[in-house]
């Protein structure tokens, strides 16, 4: 896959001889590269060590944007040299517009090359400033070009930071590293955003250790650069209005005192820019084309909406992640903005690679349609052309909506732990040096049934962890083999119930065993990497509103034949919300016992206790995997039990789109299917 990608941006690179070239081969090499970048997140390979791993993500990364360093930038880039040399030559670029009689004397081919001439600059004095002392050191479009990479790279480093803390798979920063979008906007065209992006993404690196004073200035150097983070300055502040306001003033007013003669003009650019023009903004031209409300009934109604956006996140600043606030405001901002050009949806990927979202990665396939404007008669998009933009993104978002019943947008508020941990930094390692007892506690339970070959490696996986469990519970089905004696000869503290066949049954009465703060749900045939339980404790620790998931899962083996059947499992788990048993599910035991998550029911427990958790609150896919027996997958017929398990979830789906009894009714009959079939 990353060599699909890499021949793509080769192509895409002689291809756009420049930024405008009208090819509609830019907009399938930008398909091509988002589908194999996406692929290779899973596919990534598992590593013995960490520093292999992180290895394999930053060299694709680089190597990637060495080969798009010969593309065309953007026209953009043109002003940045301009106005940069307006200010070294004690010219400020606010005073007057580019084409004003009085800069003729400065006029050179950046000039010439410019857009918009007759249009005041609208980027903040930090920005400019910026510029400035880009061009200083080399006054060529490379410079800018190799500015913004290193930053986008700042960008990569946070984001895998990020999700190390937070116990989720690095491969996940692929989504980010590998997208066509960020390739093409930074290393492709070099725009300025990727400095934004950077210090926004490590002011939140900050914040969650609690380095506010940090924080505050990062997300305030990302507001100088780009007025757009403006809003997001308050959830950094929090309660430290008056310290984190004087940090913030000082750092927006300092360089805007640099243009204190011309900062009225800059100002007005920005209200022009807002409320005068637009181009591909989703919501504002449905308004403005579609309905036919006049321009200022547009912009007022996008205002008032991003204004409750704002407010509802700050409202529940206490309940979500701060990145979660993050990826509200700015996916807000994206879908009502009047003008939405390809790169702006580089903003939100960082945030997107800590919570896979199938609408924002629709992107990494259709954001290439963009380049349809350069092969049009006119500026601006067909009908049809503006649909295959943002077509994929509204049905996804639709999806998303239906699945988890509206709880996406307005989760439950269940847990009631708060942001306890969000602050400590290496809090698991403290705890196991000083063995304090764990801010959560995780419980095993392992339904069993004749599983006494298997059962000595899961309990063994579960004695190596990094962080120990409260508690380990099996729940046998009346197995005739020494399941039992196994699981009380372990070196582990194990206590084992008895109860009637059926998985959902017995996982059902292990949650109302145990006691522990979450549940952790363990096949007989399945074995625990070392990290699993501090792989949970590190996602739940920093994601309040999170009620379940799951783990992810890789054959013993590694047959290749299977690894369809692996990547389809991620691709379901990560995007549908989807997991199967083997997986490794996990969930939050009062919520699961309050809202009876786990059904008790023989099959298909795990695909609807998916479902309940989704539809009551936050699930996440770790992709953490754990490794499976391949016992029950032939790797020379996979393909056929591919199809009964297809068949056998496809008629749940239909029965469960009749409502909870009905498929519940039918779980009877598909197990007789399912095990008649297997048999």
């Amino acid at each position: 896959m990353l060599v699909i990608a890499a021949l793509a941006m080769c192509a895409y690179e002689q291809v756009v001889s420049a930024f405008d070239t009208p090819s509609w081969l830019r907009v399938g090499l930008f398909a091509v590269t988002g589908m194999a970048g996406t692929l290779s997140v899973f596919l990534f390979p598992k590593f013995k060590g960490r520093l292999s791993c992180v290895l394999a993500i930053w060299i694709p990364a680089i190597v990637l944007r060495v080969l798009l360093l010969p593309t065309a930038v953007s026209d953009d880039v043109s002003r940045y040299l301009f106005e940069g040399g307006l200010i070294r030559a004690d010219v400020s670029p606010y005073a007057q517009t580019a084409d004003a009689p009085e800069l003729e004397s400065y006029r050179d081919a950046h000039w010439q090359a410019m857009n918009h001439k007759d249009q005041p600059t609208a980027y903040p004095p930090l920005a400019e400033l910026a510029f400035a002392a880009i061009g200083a050191v080399s006054y060529q479009p490379a410079a800018y070009k190799i500015v913004f990479i290193l930053a986008d790279l700042l960008t990569l480093g946070a984001v895998l930071q990020l999700l190390r803390r937070r116990g989720t798979s690095l491969a996940y920063s692929g989504l980010y590293a590998l997208n066509p979008i960020v390739l093409i906007a930074y290393a492709g065209e070099a725009h300025f955003d990727s400095l934004m992006v950077a210090a926004l993404v490590w002011a939140v690196c900050a914040a969650e250790v609690g380095r506010t004073k940090l924080a505050v200035t990062l997300v305030s150097v990302a507001t100088g650069i780009k007025c757009i983070t403006l809003p997001l300055i308050p959830f950094f502040v929090g309660n430290r209005l008056v310290v984190g306001g004087l940090i913030s003033v000082g750092v927006l007013l300092l360089p805007a005192l640099y243009f204190y003669d011309s900062l009225g003009t800059m100002l007005n650019a920005l209200f022009v820019f807002g409320n005068t023009r637009s181009f591909n903004g989703l919501l504002y031209d449905c308004l403005l084309l579609g309905v036919g409300f006049p321009r200022a009934v547009c912009s007022g109604t996008v205002v008032v909406l991003f204004a409750a956006v704002i407010l509802w996140r700050w409202l529940w600043r206490e309940r979500a992640p701060l990145d979660s606030h993050m990826r509200w405001i700015l996916g807000a901002l994206i879908v009502l903005s009047p003008t939405v050009h390809f790169w702006y949806l580089a903003w939100i990927l960082p945030f997107v690679c800590l919570r896979p979202s199938l609408p924002w990665v629709t992107f990494s396939l259709t954001g290439g349609v963009y380049f349809c404007v350069w092969t049009n008669s006119s500026w601006g998009f067909e009908w049809w052309q503006q649909w295959l933009f943002w077509g994929p993104f509204v049905l996804a978002c639709a999806y998303e909506l239906w699945s988890t019943k509206g709880r996406i947008v307005w989760p439950f508020n269940h847990r009631g732990d708060g942001r306890r941990g969000f602050a400590r930094e290496g809090h698991l390692a403290s705890e196991r040096s000083s063995q304090a007892k764990p801010l959560q506690t995780v419980a095993i339970v392992i339904p069993t049934l004749n599983a006494a070959a298997e059962l000595p490696a899961a309990l063994a996986s579960v004695e190596r962890q990094s962080v120990a469990v409260s508690e380990v519970v099996i729940v046998d089905a009346g197995s005739t083999d020494e399941t039992v004696e196994v699981a009380e000869r372990s070196g582990l503290a194990v206590h084992v119930l008895a109860r009637a066949r059926g998985r959902g049954v017995q996982i059902a009465a292990g949650i109302e065993a145990v006691q522990a703060d979450w549940v952790v749900v363990l096949h007989a045939d399945a074995v625990l990497a070392a990290t699993a339980i501090e792989s949970v404790l590190s996602a739940v620790l920093r994601n309040a509103d999170m009620v379940g998931g799951a783990l992810g899962q890789r054959f013993a083996d590694g047959n290749p034949e299977l690894l369809p059947i692996e990547v389809l499992n991620d691709l379901r788990g990560v995007f549908l919300r989807t997991a199967f048993g083997d997986q490794v599910q996990f969930f939050h035991r009062e919520t699961a016992l309050r809202y009876e998550l786990m059904p008790k029911q023989p099959l298909m427990e795990d695909v609807e206790s998916s479902w309940r958790t989704r539809e009551c609150g936050g699930f996440i896919f770790l992709s953490q995997p754990c490794l499976v027996s391949h016992q029950k997958w032939d790797p020379k017929q996979w393909l056929t039990r591919f199809r009964l398990v297809m068949r056998i979830v496809s008629k749940y789906r239909f029965a469960r789109l009749r409502g909870r009894h009905h498929a519940e009714a039918l779980s009877e009959e598909l197990y007789a299917e399912y095990y008649s079939v297997r048999k």
